[in-house]
């Protein structure tokens, strides 16, 4: 066996045996188990959104508003390096765990400012974006190593829970915010006890004693990928992606008051956009994990975002909602797709493992700067039409990048 960054078998994961041979019930546990840990992959990003209003009322800047979504995306790049080693280190299973954990005490940290200096919301968004790295680096590779005959409708389900988080983070945090103490503190604060939640259904992975792997090079088999030409392909359209996911997430809310929305509207759009591209996620990349070529799909979902966008800016207001869920059908669909990508584009559960590391660092870390950068843009503009319709840029070559990445192949280093 290759060693490399995180080589996706069972024996070195600390998980049960493959998926099709497990007792049904164990099954049910693991595919649970799994959703659950999607499903808290997103809450603690979105959440800041609806409660962008609040945080500046209490005297925070957009621009800090705006680094506790883009603190976590660094980590995310940074964390995704070293993810699949402790796995290897560790057992895959217990590191998703000590993920969930991770995730729920920088939840607990981020609302609070205890010593005056600001530390606790930086500190807190660190932790925040390493607990789910481990989960956005892993289940891809999981999914091509447990299911490689159902890849497109196993990314399907975990997509679409990652996207029904992303709603709840969104719906729920106004809600959250009138009826808890502490306000948008307690909002935010509600997200690190739903991440302890999967332990509970996760915990008979917990008690399997992984066999580990630590020689070699954990870094080899990305090392390979950076001379692929498919898998930079790949790694762009993950980076692009993931730019406009967050940024046009952020800072959906405000322009939609800007608008003309009541902040109840401005927060009730946003969460259906989410439900609505939930349908999106599970349909479309189904239907692209059957193609030879996913390079149709790809456009469609960026030219979709691009309307998308283009009509939340330039529509009469009566519109403006259906534009939000036209852009959330582009975003969910195209980011359902670009995870089916890391799979399908690898031969083996072990490249899925190297591609999904490469691409989600590199995409993360490009990605980072922009929910700031649209702050900053629309601060020095004063106009978030300007910040805001900055992201068709970039929703354009999301269309780009997926025709190329989209295209029948595989990489293997």
């Amino acid at each position: 066996m290759r060693s490399g960054i995180y080589p996706l078998h069972c024996a070195e994961c600390g998980l049960v045996t493959i998926a099709s041979r497990l007792p049904s019930f164990r099954h049910v546990l693991l595919i649970s188990g799994l959703l659950l840990i999607a499903v808290n992959l997103r809450p603690a990003i979105t959440g800041i959104a609806p409660l962008a209003e609040r945080m500046q009322g209490d005297g925070l800047s957009a621009q800090a508003v705006g680094m506790q979504t883009t603190i976590p995306l660094v980590l995310f790049g940074l964390a995704g390096l070293f993810v699949g080693a402790l796995g290897n280190r560790f057992g895959f299973a217990r590191a998703l765990g000590a993920g969930l954990v991770i995730l729920s005490a920088g939840c607990f940290l981020r609302p609070w400012d205890f010593t005056g200096t600001g530390l606790e919301r930086i500190v807190g968004s660190i932790l925040i974006g390493i607990g789910i790295a481990f989960g956005n680096v892993l289940l891809p590779g999981l999914v091509k190593s447990r299911f490689p005959n159902h890849v497109g409708s196993m990314t399907s389900l975990y997509s679409t829970a990652m996207n029904l988080g992303a709603m709840f983070g969104i719906a729920l945090a106004v809600p959250l915010a009138n009826s808890l103490s502490g306000g948008w503190r307690g909002s935010l604060n509600a997200w690190g006890f739903t991440a302890l939640i999967p332990l509970l259904i996760w915990l008979p992975q917990l008690l399997q004693k992984p066999r580990v792997h630590t020689e070699g090079n954990p870094f080899a088999g990305i090392i390979k990928l950076l001379r692929s030409a498919r898998a930079w392909q790949v790694t762009a359209l993950m980076g692009l992606q993931s730019l406009l996911f967050y940024s046009s997430v952020a800072w959906l809310p405000t322009i939609l008051q800007v608008r003309g929305m009541s902040e109840a509207a401005a927060s009730a759009w946003p969460a259906a956009m989410q439900l609505s591209g939930c349908a999106a996620s599970i349909i479309i990349p189904t239907l692209a994990g059957r193609a030879r070529s996913q390079t149709g799909w790809t456009v469609a979902c960026a030219a979709m975002s691009v309307l998308g966008i283009a009509g939340i800016l330039w529509l009469p207001l009566f519109w403006v909602g259906g534009a939000t869920i036209l852009m959330g059908l582009g975003l969910n669909a195209g980011f359902g797709v670009c995870l089916l990508l890391i799979a399908l584009r690898s031969s083996s559960a072990e490249t899925a493992g190297y591609l999904s590391s490469m691409a989600q660092t590199v995409g993360y870390l490009v990605a980072a700067p922009f929910p700031w950068f649209i702050s900053w843009l629309s601060t020095t503009t004063d106009s978030w039409m300007i910040g805001y319709g900055f992201l068709l840029i970039p929703a354009v070559f999301v269309g780009v990048a997926g025709a190329l990445a989209g295209r029948s192949g595989v990489v293997d280093p």
